[in-house]
């Protein structure tokens, strides 16, 4: 994404894109514009975006009650609403968020207000040596480096070198046992299908480049984060995807424009 769009009312932003598909009011006419685009070639899109974020819920209750960490770090948040990780982690557990789009982050301040051990920042998904080095993140943290990591909807967004420096930080700040929860988004896409080809040029032309890879190939980035026993999940399985009623149409539509995976990767 651009760094000039993302403060310009007058040029989309995927992440405000992606609070109008959740119905979130967060946006702007030239984000609606753009999304209902997307959405003509593919109705199904709103649900798939619900799902991704529905599975946040999943992943902050499996990192906090279920793995006990006490600190969950979200790169690409978008806005906290009352479906994210916060609202479903136990009491006095630290939930550290980010994002790069300022306008998002001005929103978010007033959303968290008074939230306790819940902060939010500005941060480039791929550089997450910025925000794990802020000092305000270093005095939150006290010197806790075995952590829960979360990189959801954002990865077909970052190239490969940048995808591949965020993920290497991580597992290099981090403490043994440390975790990433991480969405191989837009795995295995089929750009001859017209629709899959058409979304692309249309995310482009608004300054967001997709980047599509095969589920091996986000592996490889992956190195050396290792996935747990289950492995990554295609998101068509994950948990609790009949809450969303997708039809057999849905799920045809889905499939070749890369529903993803989602799994969790162990230090």
């Amino acid at each position: 994404m651009s760094k000039d769009s993302i403060v310009d009312a007058s040029k989309p932003s995927a992440g405000r894109m992606y609070d109008y598909y959740l119905g979130g009011n967060h946006n702007f006419e030239v984000d609606r514009q753009v999304a209902d685009q997307v959405i003509k070639l593919l109705p199904f899109l709103p649900k798939y975006i619900r799902l991704q974020r529905w599975a946040l819920q999943d992943i902050a209750v499996e990192l906090t009650e279920n793995r006990k960490f006490d600190v969950v770090v979200d790169f690409a948040s978008g806005l906290p609403t009352n479906d994210h990780i916060h609202y479903k982690v136990p009491k006095g557990t630290t939930v550290i968020y980010s994002d790069y789009d300022p306008v998002v982050v001005e929103y978010t301040r007033e959303i968290l207000k008074d939230t306790p051990d819940t902060y939010f920042f500005h941060g480039d998904a791929g550089k997450p040596e910025e925000l794990l080095n802020k000092p305000e993140v270093q005095k939150i943290l006290g010197g806790r480096r075995k952590v829960a990591f979360v990189l959801w909807g954002v990865s077909m967004f970052l190239n490969d070198e940048d995808l591949s420096h965020a993920v290497q930080y991580l597992y290099e700040w981090s403490a043994p046992g440390s975790c990433l929860a991480f969405n191989a988004q837009g795995s295995d896409v089929d750009l001859e299908n017209p629709a899959a080809a058409k979304i692309k040029k249309i995310y482009e032309q608004s300054g967001a480049v997709i980047h599509t890879r095969s589920l091996e190939r986000y592996l490889e980035i992956l190195s050396p984060w290792k996935p747990d026993g289950r492995g990554f999940v295609s998101l068509l399985d994950w948990h609790g995807l009949d809450a969303l009623e997708l039809g057999k149409e849905d799920i045809e539509a889905f499939e070749p424009m890369g529903g993803g995976y989602g799994g969790y990767l162990v230090k």
